[in-house]
This record gives structure tokens, sequence and C-alpha cells, in this order.
């Protein structure tokens, strides 16, 4: 994703009426804007270990979901996922659980063009998003 387009995301400010605020808005529609969805990487430092989940957000009224299936597992994590899990947006974060994981914060980068969504504090796994390739 290169700058321009990062800069027309963050611009984008949904018209739908929900109790949203204006910075929650730009978060909500960053997430729903990839058609594809995002892919999500997360390693462990500590232990080298590291995978790859596909995540989707999903509009639901006044509700986004995100759809996630991990596609590749680390060494120490077995079997692929598939889940959904409900997603709060606040005016600078996303929470949302994950298949496996809790309490996932996400932050938004806008200097970021590669990872524009990454993990707010450096838990065991580090995650970072990307805008998923068509």
């Amino acid at each position: 994703m290169n700058k321009k387009l990062a800069a027309a995301i963050t611009g984008i400010i949904l018209t739908a009426s929900c109790s949203l605020s204006a910075n929650a808005q730009d978060l909500k529609a960053i997430l729903l804007k990839p058609a594809n969805g995002w892919v999500m990487e997360w390693s462990n430092p500590d232990t080298r270990n590291s995978g790859v989940t596909d995540a989707i957000f999903a509009d639901r009224g006044e509700d986004v979901v995100a759809k996630l299936s991990i596609t590749a597992t680390g060494a120490n994590t077995r079997g692929l996922m598939n889940c959904e899990r409900n997603v709060t947006i606040t005016a600078d974060t996303i929470s949302l659980d994950l298949c496996r994981d809790r309490n996932l914060v996400l932050i938004f980068d806008p200097s970021d063009t590669v990872y524009p969504l990454k993990s707010k504090h450096r838990s065991e796994n580090g995650y970072v998003y990307k805008a998923k390739a068509k």
C-alpha cells in the first residue's frame, strides 16, 4: 500500500450513523477497505515460532466482526483453524480476540505503508497486519 492510498483510506468517513467517533469511523473504514482482507503475521522472538492468519473484517450494522483463518502455523502451533470474533474499535485502537489468543490490541501507523496495523504492546507474540494482495 503506498502513502497516497494509506492517506486516502485514512480520510474515508463512513456515512452510516452509529456511536463511533470520527477517529473510530476512520479505523473502521481502514479495516473494511481491502476487498481481500488482511494478512496477519505473528512471531515470537523468544522461540522463533511464527505463523500467518488471514483476516476479513465485515460490517454487521453496529458491529464489526473478524473472520479469521490460520493459514500457516509455527513449529509449536498445531493445526489450521477458522473462527469469527467481534471487534471493538475506539478512537485509536482496534481490539479483538483471535482463534487461540485473547485481547489483541492493534494501533494504526499511517507512516508504515507495509504493516499499517500492529500490536500495541509487545506480548509473547508480536502481530502485524498488511493488506492482502489480490
